[in-house]
């Protein structure tokens, strides 16, 4: 395996291509540095695609929802109905996946963001048909998963080696700060010009910055088999990945990991509630909820670089396991709640980072957007039944308690899971 890119690969990803002398003694913040310095050029095209991309709508989306109110006189469970997509949307995922292998990250993720940002603009000059708004909303979805860690963890873990935890959690943590940051733009260009001026900003940004860094910072498909950098020009199908018992085993732990989290998150202020919190005191649970994930990404993108990935995965999932169990007692002491949720979130965290990093360390990058994507089709379909069953469960047994035990077991079956994946392949990574 070579450890430092050929000179063609290097060229085409902006990367130098020889290994500075101090490589092999350096320390960790030194190599991250040095990686960032070979492959800043994908590097910095995936973290403002990851972060302009379709994934961003998810955070924005409630700043849309008065003013479509105002302007077309929609309730609000019509608008929140264009959510109920997601499942059927999710089955595009291995679709997408096996493209981005066949033909490359740039074609398909390029594609992605154009016709993403086409969605935007119709979105901006529909009327007031609610049918209208349905149908360009499910095409906007669609082709939005394009843009998603499909793509944009593959030009992640093709350009970074040594460093690659760091690098996807450098990567996810853009997409953290752009929906902290992109309120401020978007509040004032609705008040002023009306959803419209917030869907054509939103269309802007992928236009005039993800776009253009995707198009002219990422190599294309013949760059890469022409670097060596891709052992066979075609991936495998997702039939015969799913005949490979560690794909299966790292697909379960991935949604026995994340859909537990996304249960306990659409609970979690009347879960506060009813644990004793006032309602304030609940609400802040949810702010730290987002925190833990975003320290739990970074520590999990810094620790796997370093030591065996599943053992990071195992603690990470052992401590939300412990977590929910700490939440069983009928008045839980703020302080232990807010500890409790800190050790739940950090799982939260982790799952994407980790999940894209073992995949490219165990499968190498040949069908690692047809794996990732297996694993958001699961996910997707774990969160659809997980969310609707904690509330049932609720109502079922007057108390969240049965809930919080198979969150759970959820938590520490993911922990085994990730164990079972056992040694890194011999003479490292595949290609």
């Amino acid at each position: 395996m070579r450890l430092f890119p050929s000179p063609a690969f290097a060229q085409e990803w902006g990367m130098s291509p020889h290994p500075p002398p101090d490589a092999a003694g350096t320390s960790q913040l030194h190599l991250i540095a040095q990686e960032w310095r070979r492959a800043w050029r994908p590097g910095v095209a995936a973290l403002f695609a990851g972060s302009l991309g379709y994934s961003l709508y998810s955070a924005v989306s409630s700043l849309f929802v008065e003013p479509l109110q105002q302007q077309f006189g929609w309730s609000r469970g019509d608008i929140a109905f264009v959510h109920s997509f997601g499942l059927i949307i999710a089955f595009i995922a291995p679709v997408i996946g096996r493209m981005t292998d066949r033909h490359g990250v740039r074609p398909i993720l390029s594609a992605g963001l154009l016709l993403t940002a086409i969605g935007y603009g119709l979105l901006a000059s529909m009327g007031g048909s609610l049918g209208y708004f349905y149908a360009v909303h499910f095409g906007f979805a669609l082709v939005g998963m394009a843009t998603t860690g499909i793509t944009v963890t593959r030009i992640l873990s093709g350009a970074f080696e040594r460093t690659r935890g760091t690098a996807l959690a450098i990567g996810r943590s853009g997409l953290a700060v752009a929906g902290a940051l992109m309120p401020m733009a978007l509040y004032p260009m609705i008040l002023r010009f009306g959803s419209s001026g917030g869907y054509l900003l939103l269309a802007a940004f992928i236009l005039l910055i993800a776009l253009p860094l995707i198009w002219f910072w990422v190599p294309s498909r013949t760059a890469e088999l022409r670097s060596g950098r891709t052992a066979l020009p075609r991936a495998d199908s997702a039939l015969s990945l799913l005949a490979n018992g560690k794909v299966r085993i790292l697909i379960a732990a991935s949604v026995l990991n994340y859909v537990p989290v996304v249960a306990l998150l659409s609970q979690m202020k009347p879960l506060g509630v009813e644990k004793g919190l006032d309602a304030v005191a609940a609400v802040g649970a949810v702010s730290m909820m987002g925190a833990a994930a975003a320290m739990g990404a970074l520590l999990s993108g810094v620790l796997v670089d370093r030591f065996w990935a599943p053992a990071i995965a195992f603690i990470l999932n052992f401590a939300p396991a412990v977590g929910c169990l700490l939440l069983l007692q009928h008045d839980v002491p703020p302080a232990l709640f807010y500890g409790a949720v800190l050790m739940i979130g950090l799982g939260q965290g982790a799952e994407i980072d980790i999940v894209a990093f073992m995949i490219a360390r165990y499968f190498g990058l040949r069908s690692y957007a047809t794996i990732y994507s297996l694993s958001t089709l699961g996910i997707a379909l774990g969160v659809a039944v997980g969310a609707s069953l904690i509330g049932m469960a609720y109502d079922r047994f007057g108390s969240y308690d049965i809930a919080l035990l198979a969150c759970s077991s959820s938590f520490f079956l993911a922990a085994l899971f990730y164990l079972m994946m056992g040694r890194y392949p011999k003479g490292g990574q595949p290609d």
